[in-house]
Protein backbone atom coordinates (compact mmCIF):
# COMPACT_ATOMS: atom_id res chain seq x y z
CA UNK A 1 0.00 0.00 0.00
CA UNK A 2 2.80 2.42 0.92
CA UNK A 3 4.22 2.38 -2.62
CA UNK A 4 0.76 3.80 -4.16
CA UNK A 5 0.58 7.01 -2.13
CA UNK A 6 3.86 7.93 -2.63
CA UNK A 7 4.85 9.93 -6.03
CA UNK A 8 7.74 11.31 -7.43
CA UNK A 9 8.58 15.05 -7.16
CA UNK A 10 11.13 16.94 -8.73
CA UNK A 11 11.85 21.05 -9.62
CA UNK A 12 12.96 22.22 -12.46
CA UNK A 13 15.73 24.73 -13.13
CA UNK A 14 12.94 27.39 -13.83
CA UNK A 15 11.38 26.73 -10.43
CA UNK A 16 8.10 24.45 -11.70
CA UNK A 17 7.38 21.67 -9.66
CA UNK A 18 6.85 18.78 -11.31
CA UNK A 19 5.32 15.89 -9.39
CA UNK A 20 4.66 12.54 -10.90
CA UNK A 21 2.37 9.53 -10.76
CA UNK A 22 2.27 7.00 -13.36
CA UNK A 23 -0.35 4.33 -13.23
CA UNK A 24 0.16 1.90 -16.56
CA UNK A 25 -2.92 -0.30 -16.20
CA UNK A 26 -4.80 3.18 -16.44
CA UNK A 27 -7.01 3.81 -20.16
CA UNK A 28 -6.33 7.72 -20.03
CA UNK A 29 -3.56 10.29 -18.95
CA UNK A 30 -4.15 13.56 -16.60
CA UNK A 31 -2.01 16.53 -16.25
CA UNK A 32 -2.79 18.98 -14.04
CA UNK A 33 -1.20 22.57 -13.59
CA UNK A 34 -1.83 24.74 -10.84
CA UNK A 35 -1.33 27.84 -9.54
CA UNK A 36 -0.54 28.68 -5.90
CA UNK A 37 -2.75 31.65 -6.45
CA UNK A 38 -6.42 30.80 -4.37
CA UNK A 39 -9.02 33.42 -2.58
CA UNK A 40 -6.75 33.27 0.53
CA UNK A 41 -4.50 34.86 -1.86
CA UNK A 42 -5.57 38.02 -3.52
CA UNK A 43 -5.79 41.45 -1.78
CA UNK A 44 -8.89 42.38 -0.34
CA UNK A 45 -9.87 45.24 -2.60
CA UNK A 46 -9.89 42.55 -5.27
CA UNK A 47 -11.78 39.73 -3.68
CA UNK A 48 -12.85 37.04 -6.50
CA UNK A 49 -9.96 37.97 -8.96
CA UNK A 50 -8.66 34.74 -8.38
CA UNK A 51 -11.43 33.28 -9.57
CA UNK A 52 -12.05 35.67 -12.14
CA UNK A 53 -8.50 34.79 -13.71
CA UNK A 54 -9.99 31.35 -13.72
CA UNK A 55 -12.19 31.82 -16.00
CA UNK A 56 -10.47 34.21 -18.20
CA UNK A 57 -7.90 31.26 -18.82
CA UNK A 58 -10.45 29.77 -21.27
CA UNK A 59 -12.60 32.44 -21.87
CA UNK A 60 -10.70 35.38 -21.99
CA UNK A 61 -10.09 36.05 -25.64
CA UNK A 62 -11.07 33.91 -29.18
CA UNK A 63 -8.01 31.83 -29.16
CA UNK A 64 -8.31 30.83 -25.54
CA UNK A 65 -12.18 29.78 -26.65
CA UNK A 66 -10.61 27.45 -29.31
CA UNK A 67 -7.94 25.87 -27.25
CA UNK A 68 -9.92 25.27 -24.33
CA UNK A 69 -12.85 23.59 -26.53
CA UNK A 70 -10.48 21.67 -28.85
CA UNK A 71 -9.57 18.83 -25.56
CA UNK A 72 -12.85 17.48 -26.94
CA UNK A 73 -11.64 17.16 -30.32
CA UNK A 74 -9.17 14.12 -29.38
CA UNK A 75 -11.68 12.77 -26.85
CA UNK A 76 -10.61 15.03 -23.55
CA UNK A 77 -11.64 16.62 -21.19
CA UNK A 78 -10.67 19.90 -19.30
CA UNK A 79 -11.21 21.15 -15.93
CA UNK A 80 -10.75 24.40 -14.40
CA UNK A 81 -11.40 25.64 -10.44
CA UNK A 82 -10.45 27.87 -7.93
CA UNK A 83 -10.31 27.10 -4.33
CA UNK A 84 -8.92 28.39 -1.00
CA UNK A 85 -5.25 28.45 -2.17
CA UNK A 86 -5.10 27.64 -6.04
CA UNK A 87 -6.47 27.67 -9.12
CA UNK A 88 -6.05 24.63 -11.37
CA UNK A 89 -6.51 23.08 -14.71
CA UNK A 90 -6.78 19.45 -15.21
CA UNK A 91 -6.90 17.46 -18.81
CA UNK A 92 -8.20 13.91 -18.91
CA UNK A 93 -7.14 12.35 -22.37
CA UNK A 94 -5.99 9.07 -24.02
CA UNK A 95 -2.20 8.57 -23.85
CA UNK A 96 -1.31 9.22 -27.62
CA UNK A 97 -2.60 12.89 -26.90
CA UNK A 98 -1.67 13.71 -23.72
CA UNK A 99 1.73 15.81 -25.19
CA UNK A 100 -1.33 17.86 -27.62
CA UNK A 101 -3.28 18.54 -24.48
CA UNK A 102 -0.17 19.94 -22.05
CA UNK A 103 0.85 22.37 -25.11
CA UNK A 104 -2.87 23.75 -24.77
CA UNK A 105 -3.10 23.78 -21.22
CA UNK A 106 0.47 25.55 -21.16
CA UNK A 107 -1.06 28.38 -23.51
CA UNK A 108 -3.88 28.73 -21.33
CA UNK A 109 -1.81 29.24 -18.06
CA UNK A 110 1.15 30.93 -19.64
CA UNK A 111 -0.62 32.91 -22.11
CA UNK A 112 -0.65 37.14 -22.03
CA UNK A 113 -3.53 38.30 -23.86
CA UNK A 114 -7.18 38.65 -23.12
CA UNK A 115 -9.46 40.13 -24.63
CA UNK A 116 -11.82 43.36 -23.44
CA UNK A 117 -15.02 41.81 -24.86
CA UNK A 118 -14.23 38.96 -23.11
CA UNK A 119 -13.89 40.27 -19.92
CA UNK A 120 -17.12 41.80 -20.14
CA UNK A 121 -18.87 38.91 -21.09
CA UNK A 122 -17.23 36.42 -18.28
CA UNK A 123 -17.88 39.32 -15.25
CA UNK A 124 -21.67 38.91 -16.40
CA UNK A 125 -21.10 35.05 -16.37
CA UNK A 126 -19.23 35.28 -12.99
CA UNK A 127 -22.07 37.92 -11.77
CA UNK A 128 -24.73 35.10 -12.56
CA UNK A 129 -23.01 32.73 -10.96
CA UNK A 130 -22.57 34.42 -7.92
CA UNK A 131 -26.26 34.83 -7.74
CA UNK A 132 -27.05 30.78 -8.58
CA UNK A 133 -24.18 30.32 -5.35
CA UNK A 134 -26.46 32.79 -3.07
CA UNK A 135 -29.41 30.79 -3.94
CA UNK A 136 -27.41 27.78 -2.11
CA UNK A 137 -28.46 27.70 1.19
CA UNK A 138 -25.55 25.07 2.36
CA UNK A 139 -23.27 27.19 0.55
CA UNK A 140 -24.55 30.37 2.70
CA UNK A 141 -24.89 28.98 5.87
CA UNK A 142 -21.28 27.61 5.63
CA UNK A 143 -20.07 31.65 4.84
CA UNK A 144 -22.39 32.38 7.54
CA UNK A 145 -20.02 30.18 9.79
CA UNK A 146 -16.76 31.32 8.69
CA UNK A 147 -17.90 35.33 8.90
CA UNK A 148 -18.23 33.89 12.06
CA UNK A 149 -15.21 31.87 13.17
CA UNK A 150 -13.19 34.61 11.70
CA UNK A 151 -12.64 38.42 11.94
CA UNK A 152 -9.52 38.83 9.71
CA UNK A 153 -8.34 35.51 7.79
CA UNK A 154 -9.82 36.01 4.07
CA UNK A 155 -11.18 32.53 4.23
CA UNK A 156 -14.38 34.68 5.62
CA UNK A 157 -14.79 36.05 2.42
CA UNK A 158 -17.07 33.71 -0.31
CA UNK A 159 -14.07 32.13 -3.40
CA UNK A 160 -16.05 33.94 -6.47
CA UNK A 161 -15.83 37.20 -4.77
CA UNK A 162 -18.58 39.69 -3.70
CA UNK A 163 -20.69 40.91 -6.80
CA UNK A 164 -19.85 44.37 -5.73
CA UNK A 165 -16.20 43.69 -6.12
CA UNK A 166 -16.53 41.70 -9.57
CA UNK A 167 -18.05 45.02 -10.69
CA UNK A 168 -15.39 47.31 -10.35
CA UNK A 169 -12.93 44.81 -11.42
CA UNK A 170 -10.82 45.84 -14.06
CA UNK A 171 -9.03 44.28 -17.03
CA UNK A 172 -5.52 45.81 -15.88
CA UNK A 173 -5.97 44.68 -12.63
CA UNK A 174 -6.50 40.96 -13.51
CA UNK A 175 -3.50 41.11 -16.44
CA UNK A 176 -1.36 42.29 -13.69
CA UNK A 177 -2.58 39.96 -11.20
CA UNK A 178 -1.82 37.02 -13.89
CA UNK A 179 1.62 38.40 -14.65
CA UNK A 180 3.14 38.98 -10.68
CA UNK A 181 1.36 35.10 -10.04
CA UNK A 182 1.57 32.76 -13.12
CA UNK A 183 4.80 32.07 -13.35
CA UNK A 184 6.49 28.70 -13.19
CA UNK A 185 8.05 29.54 -9.50
CA UNK A 186 4.68 29.66 -8.13
CA UNK A 187 2.92 26.31 -9.98
CA UNK A 188 3.17 22.67 -9.92
CA UNK A 189 2.38 20.40 -13.14
CA UNK A 190 1.03 16.67 -12.09
CA UNK A 191 1.13 14.25 -15.01
CA UNK A 192 -0.96 10.86 -13.82
CA UNK A 193 -2.40 8.22 -15.32
CA UNK A 194 -0.75 5.97 -18.41
CA UNK A 195 2.50 7.54 -19.61
CA UNK A 196 5.77 6.40 -21.02
CA UNK A 197 9.44 7.97 -19.94
CA UNK A 198 9.79 9.65 -24.00
CA UNK A 199 6.09 11.30 -23.50
CA UNK A 200 7.33 12.64 -19.84
CA UNK A 201 10.29 13.83 -20.99
CA UNK A 202 9.10 16.04 -24.07
CA UNK A 203 6.13 17.37 -21.85
CA UNK A 204 9.05 18.30 -19.08
CA UNK A 205 11.26 19.60 -21.66
CA UNK A 206 8.73 22.17 -23.13
CA UNK A 207 7.59 23.10 -19.16
CA UNK A 208 11.37 23.96 -18.82
CA UNK A 209 11.35 26.96 -21.17
CA UNK A 210 9.14 28.75 -19.34
CA UNK A 211 10.98 32.04 -17.85
CA UNK A 212 11.55 32.37 -14.41
CA UNK A 213 9.84 35.01 -12.81
CA UNK A 214 10.57 36.48 -8.97
CA UNK A 215 7.95 34.32 -6.52
CA UNK A 216 5.49 36.55 -5.19
CA UNK A 217 5.51 37.59 -1.66
CA UNK A 218 2.61 35.75 0.18
CA UNK A 219 0.35 38.17 2.16
CA UNK A 220 0.29 38.27 6.33
CA UNK A 221 -2.71 37.29 7.61
CA UNK A 222 -3.69 38.26 11.39
CA UNK A 223 -4.15 36.34 14.01
CA UNK A 224 -7.73 35.80 15.55
CA UNK A 225 -7.77 36.42 19.33
CA UNK A 226 -11.86 37.14 19.29
CA UNK A 227 -14.13 34.65 20.15
CA UNK A 228 -17.26 33.64 17.77
CA UNK A 229 -20.37 35.85 18.32
CA UNK A 230 -22.38 32.38 19.51
CA UNK A 231 -25.17 32.31 17.33
CA UNK A 232 -25.96 34.38 14.16
CA UNK A 233 -29.14 34.13 12.21
CA UNK A 234 -30.66 35.13 8.78
CA UNK A 235 -33.87 34.69 6.84
CA UNK A 236 -34.14 33.64 3.37
CA UNK A 237 -37.20 33.62 1.56
CA UNK A 238 -37.71 30.65 -0.81
CA UNK A 239 -36.68 27.50 1.34
CA UNK A 240 -38.70 25.50 3.94
CA UNK A 241 -36.19 24.20 6.53
CA UNK A 242 -33.78 25.78 8.52
CA UNK A 243 -29.78 25.28 7.85
CA UNK A 244 -27.75 24.50 10.81
CA UNK A 245 -23.86 25.30 11.00
CA UNK A 246 -21.52 24.14 13.97
CA UNK A 247 -18.07 24.86 13.84
CA UNK A 248 -14.92 26.01 15.52
CA UNK A 249 -11.22 27.20 14.29
CA UNK A 250 -8.66 25.08 14.72
CA UNK A 251 -5.07 24.72 13.39
CA UNK A 252 -3.55 24.21 10.33
CA UNK A 253 -2.90 21.46 8.08
CA UNK A 254 1.11 21.26 9.24
CA UNK A 255 0.29 20.95 12.89
CA UNK A 256 -0.01 17.46 14.86
CA UNK A 257 -3.44 18.02 16.19
CA UNK A 258 -4.89 17.99 11.98
CA UNK A 259 -4.76 14.39 11.75
CA UNK A 260 -6.83 14.01 15.40
CA UNK A 261 -9.10 16.56 14.19
CA UNK A 262 -9.60 14.96 10.80
CA UNK A 263 -10.49 12.04 12.59
CA UNK A 264 -12.93 13.63 14.83
CA UNK A 265 -14.88 15.17 11.65
CA UNK A 266 -15.09 11.73 10.26
CA UNK A 267 -16.45 10.24 13.65
CA UNK A 268 -19.03 12.64 13.66
CA UNK A 269 -20.62 12.81 10.44
CA UNK A 270 -18.31 10.51 8.29
CA UNK A 271 -20.94 7.88 7.38
CA UNK A 272 -23.96 6.21 8.49
CA UNK A 273 -22.20 5.12 11.39
CA UNK A 274 -21.23 8.39 12.51
CA UNK A 275 -22.19 9.48 16.20
CA UNK A 276 -24.15 12.67 14.63
CA UNK A 277 -26.01 10.35 11.32
CA UNK A 278 -27.03 8.01 14.03
CA UNK A 279 -28.16 10.80 16.59
CA UNK A 280 -29.86 13.38 14.99
CA UNK A 281 -31.18 10.85 11.92
CA UNK A 282 -31.57 7.40 13.33
CA UNK A 283 -32.70 8.46 16.60
CA UNK A 284 -34.69 11.34 16.71
CA UNK A 285 -35.28 11.79 12.53
CA UNK A 286 -35.06 15.71 12.67
CA UNK A 287 -32.64 15.63 9.70
CA UNK A 288 -32.02 13.91 6.64
CA UNK A 289 -28.55 14.15 6.86
CA UNK A 290 -25.77 15.55 8.75
CA UNK A 291 -21.98 15.98 8.21
CA UNK A 292 -18.79 17.38 9.76
CA UNK A 293 -15.80 17.81 9.12
CA UNK A 294 -12.39 19.14 9.23
CA UNK A 295 -11.18 21.70 6.68
CA UNK A 296 -7.67 22.91 6.62
CA UNK A 297 -4.91 24.87 4.77
CA UNK A 298 -1.52 26.19 5.08
CA UNK A 299 -2.61 28.93 7.94
CA UNK A 300 -5.94 27.93 8.62
CA UNK A 301 -8.65 25.15 10.29
CA UNK A 302 -11.79 24.68 11.16
CA UNK A 303 -14.30 21.96 12.18
CA UNK A 304 -17.85 22.05 11.45
CA UNK A 305 -21.00 20.20 11.66
CA UNK A 306 -24.34 20.57 9.18
CA UNK A 307 -27.36 19.92 8.69
CA UNK A 308 -31.34 20.89 7.16
CA UNK A 309 -33.98 20.33 9.88
CA UNK A 310 -37.65 21.74 10.64
CA UNK A 311 -37.31 25.22 12.12
CA UNK A 312 -38.95 24.05 15.19
CA UNK A 313 -36.67 21.48 15.69
CA UNK A 314 -33.60 23.96 15.71
CA UNK A 315 -32.82 24.46 18.58
CA UNK A 316 -33.15 20.48 19.28
CA UNK A 317 -30.66 19.57 16.88
CA UNK A 318 -28.22 22.23 18.30
CA UNK A 319 -28.42 20.95 21.65
CA UNK A 320 -27.63 16.97 20.53
CA UNK A 321 -24.37 18.07 18.87
CA UNK A 322 -23.86 20.24 21.43
CA UNK A 323 -24.24 17.02 23.45
CA UNK A 324 -21.91 15.03 21.25
CA UNK A 325 -18.89 17.30 21.16
CA UNK A 326 -19.23 17.30 24.88
CA UNK A 327 -19.37 13.38 25.34
CA UNK A 328 -16.23 13.52 22.95
CA UNK A 329 -14.14 15.69 25.81
CA UNK A 330 -15.21 13.57 29.34
CA UNK A 331 -15.65 9.81 27.42
CA UNK A 332 -12.84 8.17 26.02
CA UNK A 333 -14.04 6.60 22.52
CA UNK A 334 -13.88 2.92 22.58
CA UNK A 335 -10.80 1.20 20.80
CA UNK A 336 -13.24 -0.94 18.39
CA UNK A 337 -14.85 2.74 17.04
CA UNK A 338 -11.41 4.10 17.09
CA UNK A 339 -10.50 1.49 14.34
CA UNK A 340 -13.44 2.19 12.41
CA UNK A 341 -13.04 5.28 11.93
CA UNK A 342 -9.33 5.18 10.69
CA UNK A 343 -10.34 2.26 8.44
CA UNK A 344 -12.96 4.66 7.05
CA UNK A 345 -10.83 7.52 6.33
CA UNK A 346 -8.05 4.72 4.91
CA UNK A 347 -10.66 4.06 2.83
CA UNK A 348 -11.66 7.24 1.53
CA UNK A 349 -7.67 8.46 0.92
CA UNK A 350 -6.89 5.25 -1.32
CA UNK A 351 -10.45 5.49 -3.28
CA UNK A 352 -9.30 8.85 -4.15
CA UNK A 353 -6.05 7.66 -5.00
CA UNK A 354 -7.38 5.37 -7.86
CA UNK A 355 -9.99 8.18 -9.43
CA UNK A 356 -8.27 10.15 -12.16
CA UNK A 357 -9.65 13.41 -10.81
CA UNK A 358 -9.06 13.15 -7.03
CA UNK A 359 -5.64 11.65 -7.57
CA UNK A 360 -4.76 15.03 -8.92
CA UNK A 361 -6.31 17.00 -6.29
CA UNK A 362 -4.93 14.71 -3.28
CA UNK A 363 -1.68 14.96 -4.36
CA UNK A 364 -1.65 19.11 -5.57
CA UNK A 365 -2.97 19.51 -1.84
CA UNK A 366 -0.69 17.43 0.06
CA UNK A 367 2.30 19.16 -1.86
CA UNK A 368 0.82 22.41 -0.64
CA UNK A 369 1.35 21.71 2.58
CA UNK A 370 3.99 19.13 3.15
CA UNK A 371 6.10 20.30 -0.03
CA UNK A 372 7.44 16.19 0.02
CA UNK A 373 6.53 12.56 -2.17
CA UNK A 374 5.87 11.57 1.27
CA UNK A 375 3.16 13.63 2.46
CA UNK A 376 0.18 10.84 2.08
CA UNK A 377 2.31 8.16 3.08
CA UNK A 378 3.51 10.27 6.12
CA UNK A 379 0.27 11.81 6.69
CA UNK A 380 -1.61 7.74 6.95
CA UNK A 381 0.88 6.76 9.54
CA UNK A 382 -0.11 9.61 11.88
CA UNK A 383 -3.97 8.98 11.32
CA UNK A 384 -3.13 5.16 12.22
CA UNK A 385 -1.18 5.93 15.40
CA UNK A 386 -3.69 8.22 16.58
CA UNK A 387 -5.11 7.34 20.20
CA UNK A 388 -8.57 7.38 22.04
CA UNK A 389 -6.79 9.76 24.29
CA UNK A 390 -5.61 11.97 21.54
CA UNK A 391 -9.19 12.74 20.47
CA UNK A 392 -10.25 13.50 24.00
CA UNK A 393 -7.29 15.89 24.48
CA UNK A 394 -8.02 17.65 21.05
CA UNK A 395 -11.74 18.10 21.41
CA UNK A 396 -11.06 19.74 25.05
CA UNK A 397 -8.70 21.86 23.46
CA UNK A 398 -10.35 22.97 19.92
CA UNK A 399 -13.94 22.20 20.81
CA UNK A 400 -15.37 24.34 24.15
CA UNK A 401 -18.71 25.35 24.15
CA UNK A 402 -17.53 28.88 24.64
CA UNK A 403 -15.52 28.46 21.25
CA UNK A 404 -17.94 27.48 18.69
CA UNK A 405 -19.52 29.15 16.11
CA UNK A 406 -22.79 28.77 15.24
CA UNK A 407 -24.90 29.75 12.26
CA UNK A 408 -28.94 29.13 10.97
CA UNK A 409 -30.36 30.12 8.14
CA UNK A 410 -34.02 30.09 7.87
CA UNK A 411 -36.92 30.58 6.20
CA UNK A 412 -38.13 34.36 5.52
CA UNK A 413 -41.63 34.37 6.84
CA UNK A 414 -43.99 35.84 4.00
Amino acid sequence: MSNSLVWQRKVLSNGLTVLLYPRPQANTAQLALAVEYGSNQEPEELVGVAHFIEHMLAGGSEHRIGQSRSIENFGGVLDLYTDREQVAGVVDVLPEKLEDASKILSDLFFGNVFESTKFEVEQKIILNELAEVADAPTIKVEEMLLENLFEHHPIRRPIGGYPKTIKHLTLPQLAQEHKINYGPQNMRLILSGNFNKKTQDNILGSFSNKEKTEKPSTPQVRSESNKPKGLVMKEKAGITQSYLSIGARTINATHKDAPVLDLIGTLLGGGTSSRLFIELREKHAITYDVNSAHCKGLDFGYLSVNCAINTQKATKAQKLILKELEKLQTTLVSQEELERVKQIMLGGILRGMDDSHDTLEIISYMDTQFGSELGLQEYVTNIQSVTSKNIQTAATQYLNKDELGMAILKPKKE
